[in-house]
Order: structure tokens, then sequence, then C-alpha cells
């Protein structure tokens, strides 16, 4: 063999091993993705929710059923599902809440605030006194700091849309 068929085979192995790698890896993801849709469709259609808005995230699903007032979460937890149903007749509150990591006044004009951001979540307020409930759209440990402003936007946008609810039913209430 030549050394130009040996280079071009080594160019090949370097090309298409990794390039299988992220196709099984996509693959891999799409089909987890498609898992947690059917158990959210499942698990709506046995409470007989009807979805107005949906969300879709990395590890979980959120659902909102505006008629009915609820909120569909399925999250996904070491392979299985795990599903929960906030009834919004129920929630005093919906707001975004972030939480950073401890701050030390050395490192502070060194960096940004988005490099101590640890999590974004809506967290759900209960009349009942029942322990405050929090969906989380962006944790460190899992997201890119360069996923920050998207997923605050949409956690933004879920809180103005839920809250705007909450009003609209003390409204009618009062």
């Amino acid at each position: 063999m030549s050394h130009l068929s040996i280079a071009l085979i080594i160019v090949l192995a370097i090309i298409v091993i990794p390039l299988t790698l992220v196709i099984m890896h996509n693959h891999q993801i799409k089909k987890r993705k498609n898992s947690i849709l059917f158990f959210f469709k499942n698990i709506g259609a046995v409470h007989d929710l009807s979805f107005t808005g949906q969300e879709i995230l990395r590890d979980k699903v959120l659902g909102l059923d505006g008629p009915k007032r609820k909120v569909l979460i399925v999250e996904e937890k070491s392979g299985e599902f795990d599903a929960q149903m906030i009834d919004l007749l129920d929630v005093s509150s919906c707001k975004v809440k972030k939480i950073y990591s401890a701050i030390h006044s050395n490192e502070y004009r060194k960096n940004r605030p988005e490099d101590y951001l640890k999590s974004i979540a809506i967290e759900f307020g209960f009349r009942s006194g029942k322990a405050p409930v929090s969906v989380f759209f962006y944790k460190n440990e899992q997201n890119s700091v360069y996923e920050i402003p998207e997923l605050e936007a949409r956690t933004k946008r879920w809180e103005t849309m839920l809250s705007s609810m909450l009003e609209r039913r003390r409204e009618k209430t009062a």
C-alpha cells in the first residue's frame, strides 16, 4: 500500500468515527425527547387536559391547560418519568427565582454575574401553606452559560402567563 492510501484511510477514520458518535448521541437525545413527550401526552389524556401552552426543556416538559387552570410537569429523573400536577386555584404566587453561588469580594469585578448563577426557576407558592414547588429552567450543572438569556426569557414568559391567570382569578373572586 502506498503512503497516500494509508493517509486516506487514517483521515477517513478520523472523520467517520467522531461523526458516527455524534449521530448516535443525537439519536439518543431524540429518542429520550420522544419518550418524555409520549409520557406527557398520555398523562395529559388520562387527566383529560387540553394544553394551551407547552414548554420542552432538556429534562422536563411543562404544559398549561388554561380552561382547567392546571399545569402538568413531567420530569425525567434517573431514566424514570415523574409527573406533577399543579392546580392554579391552589396557587397564591408564581415568580421567577434566581439562585447565585457565593460571590467573593475580590472576584466580583473579574467575573460577570452570570458566572455565579446556579439556577433559574419558576416558584409556585400555595395558599394552603404547602411547601413551594420550583420548576427549574436553567441549572449550571446541565446548561451552558450561553443558554441563560434564552432560558431566562422563557422562564419570564411563563411567569407572566401564569401570573396573569392568577390575577384574573383574583379579580373574579373580588
